[in-house]
């Protein structure tokens, strides 16, 4: 059969389409100020953005990737080791390495290609990456690149920092890295970092923690390590520009060793096009608004328990109690893009999450810009759907 014929036969989205309920790839014209955004020409309030301290509107952060255009151009026109490594990216490397306490620094081209990178350079033949099993997908592809090297890969039980301990101690003496996110938005739960540190420790493993979702947010804005009082005890951290540092991008921290390492070893990081002037210089500037506002509780977090409390009290599935993200359980996929469905015909975005297994779910992000007002508009109209939105077991409820 010619390879391309299961494009064809792909039917999935089609079927979506056909029903009027796909909810990807939607268009927004402009950018997502004030809690609201307009799609394909009508204003929405909008729950869809991981722009959680509102900062890519924020003008200190769009005349920092102005001036870099200026100075520099659009591009980096280059890979870092070979003519595409700017004065910028080392700035902002030392910048987060000072902010989040750790040696040294390396900024990747996204916040994918960075898990993607780490993870398949450090593990190689007789190393096993011990993986949560429901890690971000760009960690699940990272540790499917170094099995293709000779490393070994586990899966450990969701959360549990107890299937992790058993699987080490029943393990040979092989070198060990344990991979997991700080912060899963789709349950708003945080993991168990203190155990997997400590059980790491015990076992001489590596861990490594994408604080993608928990920068900005959790420790003074340095993630839910610092927030956990873990400092120091996880070597090997990564997050992604694209949240709450308002650009595209990414970094791993680590000791300086472990980083010249992957400078030079990581394919995602040589052959890649350095972050663009732009990227970077918006980067750093929203790093630097972070580290400003690092007093105070960030009012992303505060409209997301708002709107957690609200929706619990109105019937809804209402999964998790942390992060930035609120998540709203359904039954079944069908059911799910109904929903986000009528939820745009309505005036309110959220995004869904792709099922994985059986879970199916609606997501509404809240940021620093969702103010009262906002947030009352969209439990409004979550009120008024109710009797559409809830299954009939919960509208009984």
């Amino acid at each position: 059969m010619n390879l391309l014929e299961k494009c064809r036969a792909y039917s999935r989205a089609d079927e979506a389409r056909d029903a009027g309920l796909y909810p990807y790839y939607s268009a927004f014209q402009g950018p997502s100020g004030g809690g609201r955004a307009v799609r394909e020409g009508a204003e929405v309030c909008m729950l869809g953005s991981g722009d959680y301290r509102a900062l890519s509107t924020d003008l200190q952060v769009i005349g920092a990737a102005q001036d870099a255009i200026a100075l520099y151009g659009s591009s980096a026109s280059g890979t870092r080791p070979q003519g595409g490594n700017l004065d910028l990216h080392e700035e902002l490397e030392a910048d987060l390495a000072g902010f989040f306490g750790y040696e040294a620094a390396l900024v990747f081209p996204t916040g994918y290609m960075t898990n993607l990178g780490v993870v398949s350079s450090l593990a190689a033949e007789g190393d096993v990456v011990y993986l949560d099993e429901r890690a971000h997908a760009s960690l699940e592809d990272g540790a499917r690149l170094a099995r293709a090297t000779g490393a070994a890969v586990s899966r450990f039980g969701h959360l549990s920092s107890g299937d992790l301990a058993r699987q080490l101690e029943g393990a040979s003496t092989r070198s060990a890295l344990v991979v997991t996110d700080a912060l899963f938005p789709e349950e708003g739960q945080l993991a168990p970092v203190a155990e997997l540190a400590a059980i790491c420790e015990e076992h001489g493993a590596a861990l490594l923690v994408d604080e993608s979702h928990g920068v900005g947010l959790f420790g003074g804005g340095r993630g839910v390590v610092q927030h956990l009082g873990l400092a120091g005890r996880v070597p090997l951290m990564t997050l992604s520009f694209g949240k709450a540092l308002a650009s595209q991008g990414g970094a791993v921290l680590a000791d300086a060793r472990t980083i010249d390492f992957l400078r030079h070893t990581s394919r995602t990081q040589v052959f890649s096009t350095g972050l663009s002037p732009a990227d970077t210089a918006a980067a750093h500037a929203a790093l630097r608004e972070i580290r400003r506002r690092s007093d105070g509780e960030p009012e992303a977090l505060m409209a997301a328990e708002h709107l957690r409390r609200a929706l619990d009290a109105l019937g809804y599935d209402v999964a998790g109690d942390a992060g930035a993200v609120v998540a709203v359980r359904l039954p079944d996929e069908v059911t799910m893009f109904a929903a986000q469905r009528l939820l745009v015909d309505h005036g309110v975005f959220a995004n869904v999450v792709p099922p994985v297994g059986e879970r199916y779910q609606l997501m509404f992000a809240c940021t620093d810009a969702h103010t009262p007002d906002v947030l009352e508009a969209v439990i409004g109209v979550l009120g008024a759907l109710r009797e559409e939105l809830l299954p009939h077991h919960r509208r009984a409820a």
